[in-house]
C-alpha cells in the first residue's frame, strides 16, 4: 500500500459516505429512462411517501464490517472497513489494509471530525462544516449516516416532490436547499439509487444500493456503490458489507498517541 493516498486520503475519510464506485463485481447500474407520469387521478402522494418512509431503516446503533475498493483521484486500494454508528450522534470508522494494519481511524459527530493517520502518525481535527468543501450544506450529519445504509436524504421524502412511476420503480425528484435530487426505489420500496447534484458548486453524487438482505425484520443493502466529484477532486468507494448488526452495544475507541503530530 502506497503512503501517498493516505496523506490526502485520510483528510477525506469522512467523505466516504458520500463518495465511491469502483468494484470487481459492480452493482448493476440503475437504468434511468424518462419516467412515465402517473395520472393524477390514480396517484396518491401521501400513500406513496408513507410506503417509502416505512421501508427506511430504523436503528439506535449499527455495527458494519465491509470490504471496500477505495479510490481517491484514481489512486485505488483494497481495504477493510469497520463502521459503527449511534443514530444522530456518532460515526466511527476504522480502515485496515490487506495485511491487517489499521491505516486510519475517524470519529465523526454533528460538531466535529477527528482523524488519525497511523501511517504518518498525524492527527487532524476539523469542524463538521469541513465537509462543505465537498458537499452541499443540505448534506448534514444525518444525511452522512443515511448514505451509508440506503436511507433517503433527510427532507426528500415529501409530497412536495415530483413523484412518477417507471416500469414498477418509483422516482422522486425535487430540490432541497439548492440541491437537486432524484431518488429511485424498486418495487419493494427499497432505495436503489440516490442522485444528488449541486450545479452551482459543480458537485455531483450518485449512490447505488443493491443485494438487499433481511436483517432482523428490516432490509439492508449489502452492496453500496458511491461516486462523487467536487471541483477537481474525485473520490469513489465500493462497499460490500459482510456483517451487519443492529441495536447491539457499540463502542467508539479514539485516543491520540503522544507521538502523533497535530496537522491542519
Amino acid at each position: 500500500m502506497k503512503r501517498n493516498i493516505w496523506n490526502k486520503g485520510t483528510l477525506l475519510l469522512v467523505l466516504l459516505a458520500v463518495f465511491g464506485c469502483r468494484a470487481r463485481k459492480p452493482i448493476t447500474p440503475v437504468v434511468v429512462s424518462t419516467p412515465q407520469t402517473v395520472q393524477a387521478a390514480v396517484i396518491n402522494k401521501s400513500t406513496i411517501v408513507k410506503d417509502l418512509s416505512d421501508k427506511q431503516l430504523t436503528f439506535n446503533t449499527l455495527s458494519l464490517k465491509a470490504k471496500a475498493d477505495l479510490s481517491i483521484n484514481n489512486n485505488t486500494h483494497d481495504v477493510s472497513m469497520n463502521i459503527r454508528m449511534q443514530k444522530g450522534k456518532a460515526i466511527w470508522i476504522s480502515v485496515t489494509a490487506i495485511a491487517g494494519l489499521e491505516v486510519a481511524r475517524a470519529y465523526i459527530t454533528p460538531d466535529s471530525i477527528k482523524i488519525l493517520n497511523r501511517l504518518e502518525s498525524t492527527y487532524i481535527r476539523k469542524p463538521f462544516s469541513y465537509v462543505y468543501q465537498f458537499a452541499n450544506k443540505a448534506v448534514d450529519f444525518n444525511t452522512l449516516q443515511n448514505l451509508f445504509i440506503g436511507n433517503a436524504v433527510t427532507g426528500t421524502l415529501t409530497t412536495s416532490a415530483s413523484i412518477n412511476s417507471n416500469g414498477g420503480q418509483t422516482h422522486l425528484k425535487g430540490d432541497l436547499s439548492g440541491l437537486d435530487y432524484l431518488l429511485i426505489f424498486n418495487t419493494a420500496h427499497n432505495l436503489i439509487q440516490n442522485n444528488l447534484n449541486d450545479k452551482s458548486a459543480s458537485q455531483t453524487l450518485i449512490v447505488n444500493y443493491g443485494e438487499h438482505k433481511t436483517v432482523g425484520s428490516q432490509e439492508f443493502p449489502a452492496a453500496v456503490s458511491i461516486k462523487s466529484t467536487a471541483s477537481n477532486k474525485s473520490i469513489s468507494i465500493d462497499l460490500r458489507y459482510n456483517q451487519v448488526s443492529i441495536n447491539d452495544p457499540v463502542e467508539f475507541p479514539f485516543s491520540v498517541p503522544k507521538r502523533f503530530t497535530v496537522k491542519d
